[in-house]
């Protein structure tokens, strides 16, 4: 295929006839001569075919691979499926790259375009991937991301390295709002693509006193007998569109979300009704016991509503967005988090609240480029002409200062969040591990190829940053200087590759140099994990909590590996948080149910699987660091409690879990009428197996067990249709 052949193969996969203003314009700036891009144009312009038209181009003409970066796993999910359905018959191999930060992936050398997350990206650089000299294409997703605190310096650095290790790739960065692309264009050497095109016209408006002032068309008149937010959604389905709502809290998205569905219910139908209570049930069910938050959800879903937010399960989150898609589910409540997660467009966007509240500071305006990623979810290019972004006013004044300030106001600048130290340890030490630096001054003048150096001009703050960092780097025994030359120590190299903070790494080592001294249980291990930035945000304590805490603390000091603070001590507040976060796990792995998690502790579902896969992530981490310190009579005892916060359950149970199908619940069930053992249900009758979990669990028991089991025949019920 010829450049002419590639960009009808492109359109003739994306089903369109002709390109867009935005991607013509990518195309004269140089996209198929291989030259850099900073693309920037609105939700839905088409910038993903940009990224496609040079990934096939470098696969066809130079067999070269193309690195998909996104900033958030559920994105790259999006992405690859996206991507595999248009262009897997081509012969494109699509790999989507996301997990196991402790790995090379040596797997992916046979695929042709690698969908990563950035953090899955730079653990690939850490472990040196073989592949990655084959790479021509880096597309780097939400590039205006490099302006977040948690997010950015992460992106940044890997960035500024993969253009060191791969100065030929051609690099091509995607956003929908940037006030100085012109900066982030020139850091990254490339030609600038801005456009205001929008396939779908958006119209801005404000809500207050029951109507909707736009600026660019006639007001629109609602319900004053109704909320405002209730006369902006029954308006909606009036009109057979769907709206999508964002608020600040989740106390906020589940109460809104509660009191829409009594007016949503009234525009369903009863096939959707039949449809949406299948669905409710599902989504209330996909625990083995459902808790008060999965029976919330479901009876909103009933209605044709749902909310949205971290809190949930990853399962539900995907049947909400997929019957969303659909039309089935005709309004969801959101906070912030969903704008810059999967597409997911309505005609509508309400964003309810323009506030977020800090502690110590109280409520602060969302920045203006938040807001715009809010409203770029309004208009669905498939169905809908033009889409609508509303602001939800509570009185005249305010109107007029949400107006100027979301509507006529520009986006804020991005800038470098690089000055960081828990991400200068990582980045430095991933850098001298892989011999990528040899020496300070290689280190600092890495560093001044950094957007940082770009925007700043200056270097002097970051550059003491860096020393001091290396510093203790060199102190932890991670790195030596030798001769002016940097080298990693074996065990520096290893928490490099662990993708952990060295701080932590440190104290895993302060920690496990400690267990000959402590009377050693599970607690043990839970606050050292705990007590990590990675296990970030802790639980919080409430003043009535503090003299209990304290108690428990007393009574298991000889418990803890790491020194006890004392009250009056600055670490205080984070231990006991710590201790608060090491219980809640250590009541999980003793069996309390998702219920009683949230009843005790306050923490949802989703954040609770959030915990128990950091968990995981540094229990395997404190293994491997185990292992090298020669602590072998730890590792069957970390192992065991890393398997015990896989499934939750207690160490009894653990032989019966590894089935397949066999959750928490039915083991316990099982445990305890005398099915102790794999050996045990293997000579049990399928007949007593089947009255104590069902004959479907009881078969599929059977046949992981190596037996042939003849299924019983379903009997139906005989219709005339039949």
């Amino acid at each position: 295929m010829n450049s002419d052949e590639i960009k009808q193969k492109v359109l003739e996969v994306s089903g369109f006839k002709e390109f867009n203003p935005v991607q013509r314009l990518a195309l004269e700036k140089g996209l198929l001569e291989g030259k850099n891009l900073v693309v920037v144009s609105p939700t839905a312009s088409g910038k993903t075919i940009i990224a496609e038209i040079a990934g096939l181009k470098k696969v066809v003409e130079e067999k070269k691979k193309m690195v998909y970066l996104c900033p958030l796993v559920s994105l790259a999910n999006e992405k690859y499926n996206t991507f595999l359905k248009k262009y897997r018959n081509l012969g494109i191999k699509i790999a989507l790259s996301v997990g196991d930060l402790d790995s090379a992936d040596p797997w992916l050398q046979k695929y042709d375009w690698i969908i990563a997350s950035n953090e899955k990206m730079d653990s690939l650089l850490r472990h040196g991937a073989p592949w990655l000299e084959e790479v021509g294409v880096i597309v780097v997703d939400e590039i205006h991301l490099i302006n977040d605190v948690s997010r950015g310096p992460v992106l940044e650095v890997l960035l500024t390295r993969l253009m060191e290790v791969l100065p030929k790739a051609q690099v091509i960065a995607l956003s929908a709002t940037i006030a100085n692309a012109r900066d982030v264009a020139e850091w990254l050497n490339a030609e600038l693509v801005v456009s205001d095109w929008r396939p779908v016209k958006l119209y801005e408006g404000v809500a207050y006193d029951s109507k909707i002032r736009f600026l660019e068309k006639n007001d629109r008149q609602l319900d004053d007998r109704l909320p405002l937010e209730d006369g902006i959604t029954k308006d909606t389905l009036m009109m057979r569109k769907q709206a999508l709502f964002f608020t600040a809290t989740r106390r906020n998205c589940e109460s809104l979300a509660e009191r829409l569905g009594r007016v949503v219910k009234n525009f369903i139908g009863k096939s959707e009704k039949d449809l949406l209570d299948k669905l409710a049930d599902e989504i209330e069910n996909v625990l083995e016991v459902p808790t008060k938050q999965c029976k919330k959800l479901a009876k909103c879903v009933k209605n044709g509503v749902a909310f949205h937010h971290s809190g949930l399960l990853h399962k539900q989150r995907v049947l909400i967005e997929e019957n969303f898609r659909k039309g089935l589910i005709k309004v969801i409540v959101a906070t912030p988090t969903l704008a810059m997660g999967v597409n997911l467009p309505s005609f509508r966007v309400i964003v309810r609240d323009v506030k977020r509240y800090y502690p110590g500071v109280g409520a602060v305006y969302l920045p203006v480029l938040e807001v715009h990623q809010m409203f770029g979810r309004a208009g669905r290019p498939a169905y809908d002409k033009e889409g609508e972004a509303i602001l939800i006013a509570k009185s005249e004044d305010e109107a007029e200062e949400l107006e100027e300030r979301y509507i006529l106001g520009e986006p804020e600048e991005i800038y470098s969040k690089l000055a960081m130290e828990p991400v200068l340890r990582m980045q430095i030490l991933a850098l001298v591990s892989t011999s990528f630096v040899r020496s300070t001054e290689s280190l600092l003048k890495f560093f001044s190829k950094t957007f940082y150096a770009y925007q700043y001009n200056d270097t002097t703050l970051l550059n003491s940053k860096i020393q001091d960092v290396l510093e203790k780097l060199i102190e932890w025994k991670f790195v030596v200087l030798d001769g002016g030359r940097l080298k990693p120590t074996k065990i520096g190299k290893r928490i490099s590759e662990l993708y952990i903070d060295p701080l932590t790494g440190y104290q895993f080592i302060e920690g496990l140099n400690e267990t000959e001294k402590k009377k050693l249980t599970p607690l043990s291990f839970l606050q050292l994990i705990a007590n990590t930035l990675e296990m970030r945000p802790l639980l919080s304590v409430k003043v009535g909590e503090f003299e209990e805490l304290n108690e428990f603390i007393a009574l298991h000091e000889d418990e803890f590996l790491r020194r006890v603070p004392e009250d009056w001590e600055l670490e205080f507040d984070d231990f006991i948080a710590s201790v608060k976060t090491a219980l809640m796990l250590n009541d999980w792995m003793n069996e309390a149910t998702e219920e009683e998690i949230l009843e005790k502790y306050r923490v949802t579902p989703g954040e609770l699987r959030g915990k128990l896969t950091n968990a995981d992530w540094l229990l395997y981490a404190l293994h491997e660091i185990a292992l090298l310190l020669g602590k072998k009579d730890l590792l069957s005892m970390i192992r065991k409690i890393r398997l015990r916060i896989q499934y939750g359950v207690k160490e009894e149970l653990l032989r019966l879990v590894k089935l397949k199908g066999i959750g928490r619940v039915r083991a316990r069930k099982l445990y305890n009428v005398g099915f102790k053992t794999l050996k045990s249900l293997k000579e049990a009758p399928l007949e007593t197996l089947a009255k104590i979990v069902g004959p479907k669990v009881a078969i599929n028991i059977k046949e992981q067990l190596d037996e042939k089991v003849e299924k019983p025949k379903e009997e139906k019920q005989t219709t005339l249709f039949d």
